[in-house]
């Protein structure tokens, strides 16, 4: 991937005391909505599993920075992927059921925070999809979801109006949100750049279908700035997947006054496309720890460190073309 500059300010949670870990947006024509996880009470990262809640917030551009406008969805919840559906309501699909108060979850300080909690069992509890008529909700629970448990649902909504969704390792589609649900194939990462997959992002082009992943692994990590965080797998018929051997981006993030910023590690891929289906923009949760990896592995530097929605461009002007060969000096058919 080939990315522009980041702007000095932008994103969500680009401060301190408010703990961010990627989202997804959505444009309705004046505003750019983004759906995104926020940790209530100050809490840092190590409390998603208790903390996190779904917090709605625009902009007047995609890259931000953007506002926060009410909260979506309750704790707990987490990892957000809105989509608009082919009948022009909207869903959220999540982990967690949103079931708790706006402000749950533990009342951190500084000092006083669980590190050791249950986070995969509670990421597979409850609703997993929200739907609402608008962007500014109310959002609630499908009530006839069948998609059942599925730890970071990634979905993609195809322009043909078939949806699917990429759920514990499985290719799922169904014709309707409420499903039901049909297994495509299940893939691999064979190929891959060495590590643990982990929060996929799907999406569908002219040349076929794309999951990006999270990956990390800890005997990459003595410089963050040479870190594996990032995955492509692909397939032309949704059937049979290849694995790119390089990642698609790094922790190098490049910003508009000249300067290079490393984060510890870039996690919770989303895509945005304009009206047009042109890919623009990848927003991550990235950890802002320059310590790192000295005082702690380069990934787990998040639970304790700031944390923050990044939002960056990608570079679209298109690539050098190769030029034409040039004729001998006396060609035959000169003659």
């Amino acid at each position: 991937m080939r990315f522009l500059p980041v702007k000095n300010i932008q994103g969500y949670g680009m401060k301190t005391n408010l703990t961010t870990w990627g989202g997804g947006a959505i444009f309705d024509g004046s505003k750019y909505h983004l759906y995104v996880s926020a940790m209530t009470n100050s809490c840092p990262l190590s409390t998603w599993g208790q903390n996190s809640r779904i917090d709605h917030a625009t902009a007047d551009t995609v890259d931000g920075p953007y506002d926060f406008q009410d909260v979506a969805v309750n704790t707990w919840s987490h990892n957000a992927a809105p989509v608009i559906l082919p009948d022009g309501s909207f869903a959220i699909f999540h982990i967690g059921d949103g079931s708790g108060t706006y402000d749950g979850g533990q009342d951190c300080t500084p000092t006083i925070f669980d590190t050791e909690m249950d986070a995969q069992v509670k990421a597979s509890s409850g609703s997993s999809i929200h739907v609402s008529e608008s962007l500014d909700g109310p959002w609630e629970p499908l009530e006839d979801n069948t998609l059942g448990s599925c730890n970071n649902p990634a979905p993609w909504v195809h322009t043909n109006g078939t949806i699917y969704i990429v759920c514990n390792g499985i290719l799922k589609r169904a014709e309707r949100i409420s499903g039901p649900w049909s297994d495509v194939t299940s893939f691999s990462h064979d190929g891959g750049p060495e590590g643990k997959y982990e929060d996929p992002v799907l999406y569908t082009d002219k040349r076929g279908f794309h999951v990006f992943y999270h990956v990390y692994n800890y005997a990459d990590r003595d410089e963050c700035v040479d870190a594996t965080v990032s995955a492509h797998v692909y397939s032309e018929d949704g059937f049979t997947w290849h694995a790119s051997p390089t990642q698609p981006y790094g922790t190098q993030i490049e910003v508009e006054d000249g300067t290079t910023v490393t984060v510890s590690t870039r996690e919770r891929p989303k895509l945005f496309f304009d009206s047009s289906g042109q890919m623009t923009h990848l927003f991550n949760g990235v950890c802002f720890a320059t310590q790192c990896p000295s005082e702690k592995p380069c990934v787990d530097c998040k639970y304790t460190h700031w944390d923050y929605t990044l939002a960056q461009p990608l570079d679209l002007s298109p690539s050098t073309p190769e030029p034409y060969p040039s004729l001998p000096s006396s060609p035959s058919w000169l003659v």
